[in-house]
């Protein structure tokens, strides 16, 4: 995967919507970060024998201080806090890196939809400034440069029973139907309707879902 088929269209992307003059300056940011993201999630994924439950997320807030649930380096955020799987699995996680540890030994995989970590900080554009029909454009032209490419990865070493949900549900209100193809063409799932989510008001995970999730695997 390479960074130069998805600048083609994000670049367009921004020329669309009158911003072409600011996206040199933020493309030296989204490359740098493109790479270094891509290169820490496949590593990773090779550390799973068998992808059990695959999480769907949107794209890493990154900025100056990488923040992505696959960097140990950073700490864990509402976005998947540590003691959310400790407290799933009845056990002590200490930190980052055991947290990556035990999810990669229960199979858990997350994959975003999106191959850009806008951030408002570093780019003129970010996700909660699009409008829903924009950033579904956005996703959409990208989905064979990116998201088909890793989930092409993920059949590969998918169990016989794995379990596919999204991290917020508005993310699935949004981008399921779009996402869904891919995973029905790759044997993720047979409907759409098989996509859940593990969201709650307030941001969090809801335990629950998720616990129903691993126990019924």
């Amino acid at each position: 995967m390479n960074y130069s088929n998805n600048k083609k269209i994000l670049k367009s992307f921004y020329d669309q919507n009158g911003l072409l003059s600011k996206f040199d300056k933020d493309s030296i940011y989204l490359e740098e970060a493109f790479n270094d993201i891509y290169r820490i999630w496949l590593n990773n994924f090779k550390q799973i024998e068998s992808v059990n439950y695959l999480m769907l997320a949107e794209a890493p807030l990154w900025g100056i201080d990488k923040k992505y649930i696959y960097n140990p380096n950073t700490n864990n955020s509402q976005f998947f806090y540590r003691s959310d799987l400790g407290d799933i699995l009845n056990k002590h996680i200490t930190d980052k890196r055991e947290f990556i540890t035990v999810c990669n030994e229960i199979g858990l995989l997350v994959v975003d939809i999106s191959p850009f970590p806008l951030n408002p900080n570093y780019t003129a554009i970010n996700y909660r400034s699009l409008k829903t029909a924009q950033y579904q454009q956005l996703v959409n032209l990208t989905i064979p440069t990116f998201f088909e490419e890793k989930i092409k990865l993920v059949a590969d070493k998918k169990s016989a029973n794995i379990k596919t949900f999204f991290r917020y549900a508005r993310v699935k209100n949004s981008f399921g139907s779009i996402v869904s193809r891919v995973l029905i063409d790759n044997k993720i799932i047979k409907t759409q309707n098989d996509i859940g989510d593990i969201s709650k008001n307030g941001g969090g995970i809801d335990k629950s879902k998720l616990k129903q999730i691993i126990e019924w695997t």
